[in-house]
């Protein structure tokens, strides 16, 4: 691989008059085919740190040449085995550096695809302002492109960013184009992926009937493209389920959220799982099965934690505490909020630690545990003074005043 000194040697060699001797173009051209064709071959097979040097010497040697075309080629490849390996900062530097020399190029396709690329890193990093501003440069490009794949995938991925800015109106012109686009092309994958993002859009416009009708299409859709769309077909299980239940359809919400969780357990992704079985949970207590409901609760929590996740894990504790107070299994809920609130101590904000502890406390209080209650509520007291905020401050104050600080 070469050095950054060795790489400036061979790019001015040919403009020494008289130091070195003339470059053999046809030797180098050679040299730099060669080393493409066996960068591209580790590539494929996903040995991406064994091709990164060979892209890195196929560079120099186009740079050499002065072909800016080729060089752009190699330097986006670059960026790409950057991004397989994780490396965002350094895929989107080389992406940066071959968009320089495509905006040169009569067909301004290309610097759109560098664009699409780096947009498509900020949204891997939830970089969201950066991933608008490198997608909404992408797309003027991209539109008059030959390659209408790139302009749906611009069209996606500045969906999912207007998506997760809370922007659902403003995703769904893309989504429209890009399924248009998909339909073209005759690709059923983009095709479920905008039909998946008009069912997360249609949600967030409460235009639940529309959501479910789109996230069916998409699960049904991804479901025919076998294992390799696996988490997609979830994600749209989830959705849907997510779709049912906004509509009061709690047995089949219960269905498609199982469906969720059996493909998230085959993919072995505890933290998707944990979210599917939390969401079911609550689903099958709107439906009145305490005792399920439960069950799941108790489950996420267990996945969350295996995610590593101990702000999930504290959402799973509270609602499998709240599951148990409606059975009247308050001793029990009193137990479950004692494990949340440790779970909380090491990682919660002030304000959710508070409110934690003082839901603990009431919930002690009513199971007729009056002296852990005052502790709890001593605890609170002691982190609501560190923060030194009034507001939760008040909150102990007014818990304290029903709370009995004596054993029964």
């Amino acid at each position: 691989m070469p050095t950054a000194l060795s790489l400036c040697v061979l790019v001015f060699a040919a403009f020494e008059p008289s130091a070195q001797p003339p470059m053999d173009r046809t030797r180098v051209e050679a040299e730099a085919t060669s080393q493409a064709a066996e960068a591209d071959r580790r590539f494929k097979a996903g040995e991406f740190a064994a091709a990164l040097p060979l892209y890195r010497a196929e560079r120099a040697s186009r740079a050499a040449l002065g072909d800016a075309r080729y060089e752009a080629y190699a330097l986006r490849a670059i960026g790409c085995c950057h991004y397989a390996l994780g490396d965002d900062d350094a895929a989107v530097s080389a992406w940066h550096d071959a968009r320089l020399r495509d905006a040169r190029r009569e067909d301004r396709g290309y610097e759109g695809y560098d664009w699409l690329l780096i947009g498509q890193s900020h949204l891997r990093r939830d970089r969201l302002g950066e991933a608008l501003k490198a997608l909404e440069a992408a797309l003027p490009l991209l539109s008059g492109a030959v390659d209408r794949d790139h302009e749906a995938d611009a069209r996606l991925a500045l969906a999912e960013v207007l998506l997760r800015s809370q922007r659902p109106s403003a995703a769904v012109p893309h989504l429209e184009r890009a399924e248009n686009l998909a339909h073209d092309l005759n690709d059923p994958f983009r095709r479920a992926t905008a039909w998946l993002g008009l069912a997360r859009a249609a949600r967030a416009l409460n235009e639940p009937g529309l959501a479910v009708e789109r996230a069916d299409d998409a699960r049904a859709a991804f479901e025919t493209l076998g294992p390799p769309a696996l988490a997609d077909s979830a994600r749209a299980a989830r959705t849907l389920g997510e779709a049912l239940a906004d509509l009061g359809h709690l047995p089949e919400a219960v269905a498609a959220l199982s469906m969720a969780a059996d493909a998230h357990r085959r993919l072995d992704d505890p933290a998707a799982l944990a979210d599917d079985l939390l969401v079911r949970s609550a689903a099958r207590a709107d439906d009145g099965d305490l005792a399920a409901a439960a069950e799941d609760a108790r489950a996420s929590a267990s996945a969350f934690r295996a995610a590593d996740d101990p702000d999930g894990r504290i959402d799973a504790l509270v609602a499998l505490a709240d599951y148990r107070s409606q059975a009247g299994a308050l001793a029990q809920s009193a137990e479950t909020l004692a494990e949340a609130a440790a779970v909380a101590r090491p990682v919660a904000t002030p304000a959710r630690l508070v409110r934690l502890l003082v839901l603990t406390a009431g919930v002690h209080r009513r199971a007729g545990l009056a002296k852990p209650a005052a502790a709890f509520l001593d605890e609170a007291d002691r982190a609501a003074h560190r923060a030194d905020n009034a507001a939760l401050r008040r909150i102990v104050s007014e818990a304290r005043a029903t709370t009995p600080r004596h054993s029964p």
